[in-house]
């Protein structure tokens, strides 16, 4: 019975086929077969790559090892020394296999029989010479890869949602990118993830890969930069970061307001009925002694109206603090803070809003002619703002061209250097030069952005002029949502602090703008006509709920049930 000569047949990749065809080399192979007068039989592991490769993803080879450990297989072709493997592991694997059961190895340069010391010695060298073939390619193909990136191509992974590929580089995808301006508008009206979810279910919008979106997926799309038309790529090995531009679907303005509104979110992480109740003050306010911002409970039940720090429940849950030490009131070793008293929320939010409003019907700067003197001095007009925006853009379009400029340069340089085109001196000015332009570029970049984003700030604020300033009477008169809006459009933030020796809490609350005690100065007091100026008051106001107070308030009204008639007249 004749010896059988098996014969091992890969290519790198389906689009690649290092110089041989998968039909070349069984050719080879059946008629090195018939020279040395054996039968064949032919192990074809088609399009496999030898980067990172192992046996798990060479099916195949695996299952001729194990014919060869069975002791079935005693002699092997393969088209040259690297088409069993280029990684190290993997070839040894495979040579104490062979050596181990007497195999001799053909290739199209010889036979080899890895029990004599001289083929040993040749299969080792030409093992050490795949090995550096495929480093070197592997770095030329690296080095290609940077080079394209730099000059705008997309790096090779799935494009984004709203993009496809089109000569290698990200267009705008009709029908998707029309999802993304949607998921981005109803992000900015305050919609949840869940809800935003639910509708993308409901009109069949499919995720890139084929299935429905998930909540992650939508928060991951809306953190995307890609949709304001720039992205970064690292290089693993080098840890060269590259800046890379595509065509913008979201308004920058937009994307940032929506990065806003995600941080409030990531801020109420883990707190217990968070779209669930009403929180006059939730958002505005903040522990002054860990910086936490405060959060609310409402249970009707055990009537619990609170805003409270949340720091030390939450190191509680995390394991911060040790299972076997007990909860106490205030720090547990150096976790907590020292706000360990709650405020009542009805009398809280009453208390604030009080002197809130009082500050605002006594403020000169909002009766006298605010939105058409005061705002003038201060920030840009509508009209202003607008056009202020289109020029940030314009020069952020701009910005972005010419950094791709420079580094389509960089491109072709670093391309000319390893084509041995520039003297190392010369390499190392031009690239310098390069480099120098590059980070100017970029730092104008962002603070073009940074600017972009002030504008956009100040359009709220111009909003909420254009709704409130001229809003001094009746505001006691307005729904909770919109005494909300008034808030939050007035305000800065609220700092609470508690007074350990009294209970009493000390509320910082800070304008935006300087209305406490502000006033008119006149030009002659004794004649009132020549004119007068806005005089500008302080930004922070003080408010102290003492505890005796608040707490004979909470009496009275759970002995009124007050409070109960108040959040069922809500509930309603």
């Amino acid at each position: 019975m004749k010896d059988v000569l098996h014969i091992y047949t890969r290519v790198s990749t389906a689009a690649q086929e290092d110089g041989a065809s998968l039909d070349t080399q069984k050719d080879i192979g059946i008629a090195k077969s018939k020279e040395l007068g054996m039968t064949h039989k032919v192990w074809n592991e088609g399009a496999a790559s030898s980067h990172h490769e192992d046996l798990l993803n060479r099916p195949v080879l695996s299952q001729l090892l194990g014919e060869i450990e069975s002791g079935s297989i005693k002699h092997l072709f393969v088209f040259n020394n690297d088409r069993l493997s280029r990684n190290d592991i993997t070839q040894q694997t495979v040579k104490i296999a062979l050596q181990r059961h007497d195999v001799v190895l053909y290739t199209k340069d010889g036979r080899f029989d890895l029990n004599n010391p001289q083929d040993k010695l040749f299969k080792g060298l030409l093992d050490g010479i795949a090995e550096y073939d495929n480093a070197v390619r592997a770095e030329r193909s690296r080095l290609g890869k940077l080079a394209q990136v730099k000059k705008g191509f997309w790096y090779g992974a799935p494009p984004p949602y709203g993009y496809k590929l089109v000569d290698k580089k990200l267009t705008i995808h009709p029908e998707e990118s029309k999802w993304v301006k949607e998921i981005f508008k109803w992000c900015l009206s305050g919609k949840s993830n869940i809800w935003i979810k639910s509708q993308l279910d409901k009109k069949g919008v499919l995720a890139r890969r084929g299935g429905l979106f998930s909540e992650g997926s939508i928060n991951a799309l809306t953190r995307n930069t890609h949709y304001i038309g720039n992205y970064n790529w690292t290089d693993k090995k080098s840890g060269e970061t590259v800046f890379c531009q595509c065509p913008a679907i979201v308004d920058e303005t937009v994307w940032n307001e929506v990065q806003e509104k995600r941080k409030q979110i990531a801020a109420r992480k883990g707190q217990n009925n968070r779209t669930k109740r009403f929180y006059l003050l939730r958002n505005l306010m903040h522990c002054g002694d860990c910086g936490s911002q405060m959060s609310g409970r409402i249970k009707e039940s055990k009537n619990e109206r609170h805003y409270y720090c949340p720091s030390k429940s939450r190191d509680w849950k995390k394991g911060a603090i040790p299972q076997d030490q007990k909860w106490k009131r205030g720090k547990v070793g150096n976790h907590g803070c020292t706000m360990t008293r709650s405020l009542n929320i009805p009398i809280t939010d009453k208390f604030v809003w009080d002197l809130v409003v009082d500050t605002v019907s006594n403020s000169s700067t909002l009766k006298e002619g605010f939105k058409n003197e005061v705002l003038k001095s201060k920030y840009a007009g509508d009209e202003e703002n607008a056009t202020q925006l289109r020029n940030q853009k314009i020069k952020t379009d701009r910005l972005m061209k010419e950094i791709k400029q420079v580094q389509s340069s960089i491109g072709d340089v670093e391309t000319n250097n390893l084509l041995k085109k520039y003297d190392e001196v010369v390499y190392a000015r031009i690239a310098s030069n390069l480099d120098d332009e590059l980070k100017s570029k970029k730092d104008e970049l962002e603070q073009t952005r940074l600017k972009t984003k002030e504008l956009g700030n100040q359009k709220k604020w111009l909003d909420w002029v254009a709704k409130y300033a001229d809003r001094v009477i009746g505001l006691n008169e307005l729904k909770e949502n919109d005494r909300q809006e008034y808030l939050e459009g007035v305000l800065d933030r609220i700092e609470v602090r508690l007074n350990t020796e009294t209970n009493d809490h000390h509320l910082k609350i800070k304008f935006k703008m300087g209305l406490v005690g502000d006033g008119i100065e006149y030009a002659d007091p004794k004649i009132k006509s020549k004119g007068y100026t806005v005089v500008e008051g302080d930004t922070d106001a003080e408010l102290v709920l003492p505890y005796a107070q608040t707490q004979q308030m909470h009496k009275d009204a759970r002995t009124s049930g007050r409070w109960d008639k108040e959040v069922k007249k809500k509930t309603k």
